[in-house]
């Protein structure tokens, strides 16, 4: 929906709704600051109940972006550069594939689309699972175009392009920092895209603005339970949740609700 001048449209985040956006928001960044992804899989299904489909993945996306800049500082110098340019590229030309989709996309179909990738995503991480092609260098591109055709659609693909960094064993902070690159390169080019054909408005940069605060502290939390928390305890908490909320939202969309 684009407001006209003067007038607040009905995704202007209030009271309440704000509320809730920030606490998820605190707990999306904190998940995206540990493992390097999974912010979209946390941050979706609360997102989803209070704006329109196309309008929560433009705001999760450019909170990913302002957050991964800060990710990309810190993790730069043991970024693998050469060995990553193949997914970034592969990333990129994704992009305006899926920027178009999300424009022409149904709002009820882009929800239970969301639903869908988050419980089999969510069920997907409990298992450490090994894919060979994904260990070989010219996977690169085809990981690189997965991912970004996700994310600039309905604002998840984070765990695919982590399959891929992790399986060229490279060390965290090479994983976290190539993953930032890649979602920042095509994040970049999205929010052009999304601008261009009408999916930013004016609510659009207040939501963002108003949801800032959360990232700031979910570093805060981040950098205080990082070395504190049981790293299994964490992991299978995190996915219970994305796995509840997912299903919640599948079911409030099947049930027409």
């Amino acid at each position: 929906m684009q407001p006209s001048l003067g007038e607040l449209s009905t995704d202007l985040l209030t009271g309440y709704e704000l509320f809730f956006c920030i606490l998820i928001v605190i707990a999306a960044s904190t998940v995206l600051g540990t493992v390097g992804f999974g912010f979209g899989l946390v941050s979706a299904p609360v997102l989803l109940i209070y704006l329109e489909p196309q309008q929560a993945v433009v705001v999760i996306n450019c909170l990913i972006g302002l957050m991964l800049i800060g990710v990309l500082v810190r993790t730069w110098r043991q970024l693998e550069l050469r060995t990553s340019v193949g997914l970034v590229l592969g990333g990129v030309l994704a992009t305006p594939i899926g920027v178009m989709a999300l424009n022409a996309a149904s709002p009820s179909v882009l929800r239970i689309t969301i639903a869908i990738v988050i419980i089999f995503l969510g069920l997907f991480s409990l298992k450490n699972v090994q894919i060979p092609f994904a260990e070989k260098k010219i996977a690169g591109p085809l990981f690189g175009f997965m991912t970004s055709l996700a994310t600039t659609t309905i604002a998840i693909g984070g765990p695919l392009g982590a399959i891929y960094a992790i399986s060229q064993k490279w060390k965290p902070d090479a994983v976290r920092g190539v993953l930032a690159l890649l979602f920042l390169a095509s994040n970049a080019v999205a929010f052009v895209l999304y601008a261009s054909t009408g999916l930013v408005n004016r609510d659009t940069l207040v939501n963002v603005g108003l949801l800032v605060p959360g990232l700031i502290v979910g570093l805060v939390v981040t950098s205080v339970v990082v070395t504190r928390i049981n790293d299994r305890v964490f992991r299978h908490a995190v996915i219970a949740v994305i796995v509840i909320a997912g299903s919640v939202m599948l079911i409030r969309e099947l049930g027409g609700k």
